[in-house]
């Protein structure tokens, strides 16, 4: 300790030096520690800005779309309703095949795709509405192989009747499964956005 001292009184210009070389190395790795830190933190917020106006973003999309798949499903349980309750076996059959139409239509050509992005946020079963589908599918597969012909008799006319009517009972049941696991998955979207806002 005494040497340095001693060199330190004999060359101050050396000291000098080497005071504000180790000020200013410290320094700047204090400030680099500092920047990394605030640069890391920006970046955190940046993603996680990002990330909640995307799922924001695709829980409104789906929540729309649900809402819509909804109102459409809960049409055509009441159109179902209407068609049981119906006992004339000729418009009976008119009724029934556009609400197939109308069925087909809406499941094959919805009006947008980007309801998927919830998936991204949340592991929704798909498989229960593929199968849930692929019943329907063969439902009306089966109601539309059931023709109501003028030269069948009363008694096959009430048999063909009750068999439709059996399988509207299944479609309706059908249909009434998707709504309730729509509307638990809307309720699910709903709740965590509502977290979100508070």
């Amino acid at each position: 300790m005494e040497f340095i001292y001693k060199i330190l009184r004999q060359y101050p210009e050396i000291g000098t030096l080497f005071i504000a070389t180790t000020f200013t190395a410290l320094g700047f790795i204090f400030k680099t520690l500092i920047d990394t830190f605030l640069e890391n933190k920006k970046h955190r917020n940046e993603i996680r800005k990002l990330y909640w106006t995307e799922r924001i973003s695709a829980a409104k999309k789906a929540s729309e779309y649900y809402f819509d798949l909804l109102e459409l499903i809960g049409l055509m349980i009441h159109k179902i309703d209407i068609v049981l309750n119906h006992n004339e076996p000729s418009s009976l059959e008119n009724v029934m095949h556009e609400t197939i139409e109308k069925i087909s239509q809406r499941s094959v050509n919805p009006s947008t795709f980007e309801h998927h992005h919830i998936h991204i946020f949340y592991n929704f079963d798909s498989e229960v509405f593929d199968k849930l589908n692929t019943e329907s599918f063969d439902l009306i597969k089966k109601l539309e192989t059931t023709h109501i012909s003028e030269t069948d008799s009363n008694e096959t006319i009430d048999k063909k009747l009750n068999q439709m009517k059996s399988i509207l009972v299944s479609l309706k049941a059908n249909h009434e499964t998707k709504k309730d696991l729509y509307k638990k998955y809307l309720n699910k979207i709903n709740e965590d956005l509502s977290e979100f806002v508070k």
